[in-house]
């Protein structure tokens, strides 16, 4: 389960839907059904090193070709950060010691104190998605960082082109309210006692994501036996969600859509949901 965890935070990063790995791709061309003009979809990572950020000319076009950029959240929005800070605590207060033995509780403090500079008496009331994000940031083997959701934040403001959201914050944030705290909290601890595991499969996950590569990143979400417990919720309610919303922003103008590369395979990922509304959704190859 904690594989899941990991990778939701990263981009939900991953069929029976069938692509083969020398057709795979990140960027995505829907056209047909009586539109005017092109629209793109393309996978994200939420975060990289920054050495290892990929941009390429046919990424860069197929923004410039369009008329706004669609993201699942607009952090760059007024306020969305500070909602997002508030949404990150535990409206109760500390919780840890409710889940955790004095053992486990100066396991996960010293971690936090060795890596972070600070303890639970500082973080113990974030909430258990806030810490994992802390870890997994910690993890990464590198101090400079990359978001391609900032870089395309940062693009569409030079290119004056509006920004549109798919869900709220609090939609998103909420996802993680609906999977009991213990369990997550216990997520946490296997991650900080085994922090070379996330550490190896993140690497396995960026190689999959900058080879392109689809069907990897499917196999490597399917590693976890338990990931199909909450992937309805996670993934496939989500992609059905926001068929509608992508449909009215193509019909009414060319939009590059930007989300975690995760949504895009499978029965229920967004480029079949697309392609069964009568959209045909073609690979733009590097």
């Amino acid at each position: 389960m904690k594989m899941m965890f990991r990778t939701f935070t990263l981009a939900l990063l991953v069929s029976v839907f069938t692509i083969s790995t020398a057709q795979a791709s990140l960027l995505w061309k829907v056209t047909g059904n009586d539109l005017d003009q092109p629209s793109y979809l393309f996978g994200t990572i939420h975060v990289i090193c920054q050495d290892r950020f990929y941009m390429d000319d046919r990424i860069e076009e197929a923004l410039a070709s369009s008329e706004q950029l669609a993201k699942e959240i607009d952090i760059s929005a007024p306020g969305t950060m500070m909602r997002l800070q508030q949404l990150m605590v535990n409206p109760d207060g500390p919780y840890l010691e409710e889940h955790l033995n004095e053992d486990e509780l100066a396991t996960l403090d010293q971690y936090f104190l060795d890596n972070f500079g600070v303890g639970l008496a500082e973080v113990g009331a974030l909430k258990p998605m806030a810490l994992n994000s802390m870890l997994l940031m910690g993890a990464m083997p590198c101090a400079d960082t990359e978001s391609y959701e900032a870089f395309f934040a940062q693009r569409a403001s030079e290119l004056e082109l509006p920004i549109l959201e798919l869900e709220s914050v609090e939609f998103q944030m909420g996802l993680f309210d609906n999977i009991p705290q213990g369990e997550q909290v216990s997520w946490l601890l296997e991650m900080v006692k085994d922090d070379q595991a996330t550490a190896e499969q993140m690497e396995s996950l960026i190689d999959a994501y900058l080879s392109e590569d689809l069907d990897t990143l499917l196999a490597l979400m399917e590693e976890d036996p338990q990931f199909a417990e909450y992937a309805e919720v996670l993934l496939d309610e989500r992609n059905q969600n926001w068929v509608a919303p992508i449909r009215e922003m193509i019909h009414e103008r060319s939009t590059f859509i930007a989300v975690g590369a995760g949504h895009l395979p499978g029965d229920m990922g967004v480029i079949n949901l697309l392609q069964d509304a009568g959209y045909t959704v073609e690979p733009v190859a590097r």
